[in-house]
């Protein structure tokens, strides 16, 4: 219960930090890890109920009190609707017909967007426990299959609204997104392996992963990697670091903290500014990447280096291929860095 608590948690945030042309695509982060979860709770049976607050009620509701309720105004809830509703999972596989989607929407907003118990849903809404479950996990399924409908990479006429967005925020140009990281917390150990899910902050969870534009919106995220992995891990082996060379075009890049390497396509601050430039650097970087802190609500932490040396390895060409392998990913990143503080030094020059 406590893990399906804070991943609603963090939709709930999702939604209300969200504009409400855009809470479509705020959900995303958290479906992911509700998908694969079933009955958390202890299920509770004969619940007095009635659909008469759904059919007498809500219809009243303006637009204030309709979206406290639903966590977005009446129009983008029709708008959310009319994306979902022809989506296979809706259909009917037999002859008994499925409730409709908007009342199967409005219990899914109701669970994810507030802190209401499952009793309480199942006697507002007038349906069994294990009923708000599957029409959950129903219109879960119908948003993940708009995925790429809804969380694209830049590109075109966007990829200049982007550049000017971030532009107007502090000067910084051919800004493409902000990266940043966060922990979805689990209320119990997960049955396989639950050490790699032990984080430094000695608590179980996933990692997320979000890249945003000037709006704090999605434009990409990688999310599942367990608590104990370092960012730095996440990001290498994320999707936007395999196909760095497809996303990032000209002088486009990233800003993020210290956690991830510095490159060409990736600038952070100055560890350790040792003079006005370099400070003055760091303060107006800030002020484009708290984009992304704002999207997850999270203050950034300073991760510790992680070990990633292989001892386990007795036979003497593994280990020599280990090394080589090394090797080549410290060059590589050397090349890398370098590269990043030449292009970090250019912005310099440029706004400063």
């Amino acid at each position: 219960m406590a893990y399906q608590q804070n991943i609603e948690n963090l939709l709930l945030t999702l939604f209300i930090k969200s504009k409400a042309e855009e809470d479509e695509e705020v959900v995303f982060l958290g479906l992911c890890t509700l998908l694969d979860s079933h009955y958390l709770e202890s299920r509770i049976y004969n619940v007095a109920k009635s659909q008469a607050w759904w059919h007498l009620i809500v219809p009243k509701y303006d637009d204030t009190r309709f979206k406290k309720i639903m966590r977005m105004d009446s129009q983008s809830f029709q708008n959310f609707l009319l994306k979902i509703q022809l989506h296979p999972i809706f259909q009917p596989t037999g002859n008994r017909q499925q409730a409709p989607v908007e009342l199967q929407l409005a219990i899914f907003l109701r669970r994810v967007g507030t802190k209401d118990e499952i009793f309480g849903i199942c006697s507002r809404y007038d349906i069994s426990e294990g009923t708000v479950y599957l029409y959950c996990k129903r219109v879960m399924i119908a948003i993940l299959s708009l995925k790429n409908e809804l969380v694209k990479w830049p590109t075109g006429e966007l990829k200049r609204m982007v550049h000017l967005g971030f532009n107007n925020i502090g000067g910084f140009n051919n800004v493409i997104g902000a990266i940043d990281g966060t922990h979805i917390i689990l209320g119990t150990a997960p049955l396989k392996q639950p050490e790699i899910y032990w984080n430094r902050k000695k608590k179980y969870s996933i990692q997320c992963q979000g890249i945003v534009d000037h709006r704090g919106i999605f434009i990409n995220y990688e999310i599942g990697w367990p608590g104990s992995v370092h960012d730095a891990k996440v990001y290498r082996n994320s999707f936007f670091y395999q196909n760095v060379s497809t996303l990032i075009k000209g002088w486009d890049y990233l800003l993020g903290d210290s956690a991830y390497p510095l490159s060409t396509f990736h600038i952070k601050p100055f560890n350790n500014p040792v003079n006005n430039l370099e400070t003055q650097f760091n303060i107006t970087h800030s002020l484009h990447r708290v984009v992304v802190e704002n999207a997850f609500e999270t203050n950034n932490d300073s991760w510790d280096e992680l070990d990633e040396n292989d001892d386990s390895n007795s036979d003497s060409d593994n280990e020599s291929n280990s090394k080589e392998n090394n090797n080549i990913c410290n060059l590589n990143e050397n090349s890398l860095r370098r590269a990043g503080e030449l292009k970090r030094n250019q912005i310099i020059t440029q706004l400063f």
